[in-house]
């Protein structure tokens, strides 16, 4: 990613952290309706889904200025997801309900760079996941 792009992302992220319930509660709320077998991956009570699930952006943002310290967050995670029952298949649509959820739950919206500074992400980050969990299995 390119700096301007990391700077979009955590300016952006920055506007929707106030509002983090409603991002992932969104972002989940799609995601089962896109995927309504995947409801089952998940436990019955979702707050602490939800608190992971803001924590983890929060992460993830945080240390997106630094790969090297991101990267084994991001691998460590892809590794345990395979546990969970995540696919690869599973990641595009993820991605597209977050970046979705992104979009709608940002006080005034996302401009077209911040959605593709933050699809860049999703695409990096995802790729690092894909990998690690192949190796975990």
């Amino acid at each position: 990613m390119t700096p301007e792009q990391v700077e979009r992302v955590t300016r952006s992220f920055g506007r929707v952290f106030p509002f983090r319930q409603k991002l992932v509660t969104q972002f989940y709320d799609d995601l089962f309706e896109a995927a309504p077998e995947a409801r089952a991956l998940f436990p019955d009570d979702m707050t602490s889904q939800f608190k992971k699930l803001a924590d983890m952006l929060h992460t993830v943002v945080t240390l997106l200025p630094n790969p090297n310290s991101l990267m084994p967050a991001v691998k460590s995670l892809g590794a345990r997801h395979v546990g969970y029952g995540a696919t690869e298949a599973h990641y595009a649509l993820v991605g597209s309900c977050l970046i979705g959820a992104l979009r709608d739950t940002t006080p005034g919206g996302l401009s077209e760079d911040e959605l593709a500074a933050w699809q860049e992400a999703y695409d990096v980050l995802a790729t690092a996941m894909i990998e690690a969990a192949r190796q975990a299995a």
